[in-house]
């Protein structure tokens, strides 16, 4: 199941009609409203309860899928003025039976964050986490640093994707190791800069890099039986990074999930696209769930017609989900 967040021309929108359909419980809410079909995907703690979720479409019957699965055929219920009231009297009840507390630190969190964003941008610390990256790579890795970090040794590669466009390819090492080396192994194929895999963190925490290193190592490689202590394994040309910045600026709560931006401008390329201060984006769009790089690519060119997918996924053979 596929869970995709995705721009909708207001226009669209403007010429649907409004109603609710039933839902087999309150916590669905809309996912894709296309023609006759509704699909509902889940929000929330379910708690049996049958609700109903507004929809804009034209027919006066629809067949809803949730979560993939068809359900059942509902009749659309207009909204009247009556539902109306009923909304902005309940959401006014709600409003008014909550209290926020204020924090007594406010103050003093705010003033030591301001701290250490100061110290984070300086070029003092910049220049040492730069310093320090490379000496970390030279020593773990040494001579087999270009297979961990192709790029690192060569010129960019040209790809499909401008200048300005971004696909990260949002994974964990929680996942099943043989779905990431699958997105790398797409990665790989669609040899392209611009697209990026993106860890939120360390394998084990900061403590220790080792787990990491090996992780790394188990997900580019070509032959996952080889053993790189005693032979010569071949890597996939694939950019693995870790960024919690990039997790958070796109709000990624669960993986795999694979974000693609347009109009990124960053002022240092040696700061992270995940600073909203640093880089600057025009759009994104998310889609989750475990399908192949390929269809999931073919899906968001579909939607959002952009030319250089187009030409991305057409260098591939048929994208199936």
């Amino acid at each position: 199941m596929i869970a995709a967040i995705l721009a909708v021309p207001m226009s669209a929108a403007a010429a649907e009609k409004a109603g609710y359909i039933a839902t087999p419980d309150a916590c669905y809410v809309p996912e894709k409203v296309d023609g006759e079909v509704v699909r509902l995907k889940k929000a929330g703690v379910c708690e049996g309860k049958p609700g109903r979720v507004f929809v804009g479409t034209d027919r006066e019957t629809v067949k809803v899928f949730v979560d993939g699965k068809f359900w059942k055929e509902a009749r659309v219920e207009e909204m009247g003025v009556p539902d109306i009231s009923s909304s902005l009297a309940r959401a006014n009840r709600v409003a008014g039976e909550q209290t926020i507390p204020q924090n007594s630190a406010r103050g003093e969190m705010e003033k030591a964050a301001g701290k250490l964003d100061s110290y984070y941008r300086s070029p003092e610390f910049q220049g040492r986490l730069k310093s320090e990256t490379e000496r970390v790579k030279a020593e773990l890795f040494g001579e087999s640093l270009g297979k961990f970090y192709p790029d690192s040794l060569a010129q960019e590669r040209k790809g499909r994707l401008i200048e300005t466009e971004r696909i990260y390819v949002f994974v964990s090492s929680s996942m099943p190791l043989q779905t990431i080396r699958n997105y790398t192994a797409s990665v790989a194929r669609l040899h392209d800069p611009r697209i990026t895999l993106v860890m939120r963190g360390f394998v084990g925490g900061m403590a220790k890099i080792r787990p990491t290193i090996d992780f790394v190592g188990s997900v580019l490689k070509e032959d996952p039986d080889c053993d790189p202590s005693g032979s010569d394994c071949r890597m996939r040309p694939a950019s693995l990074i870790v960024d919690p910045l990039l997790f958070r600026r796109y709000g990624i709560e669960k993986v795999p999930a694979v974000v693609y931006a347009q109009g990124v401008k960053a002022e240092d390329p040696g700061l992270s696209e995940g600073d909203a201060r640093n880089a600057k984006l025009t759009e994104s769009f998310t889609v989750y769930g475990d399908a192949s790089l390929e269809y999931i690519l073919e899906l968001i060119g579909r939607e959002t017609g952009s030319p250089s997918l187009k030409g991305l996924v057409s260098a591939l053979p048929a994208a199936r989900q």
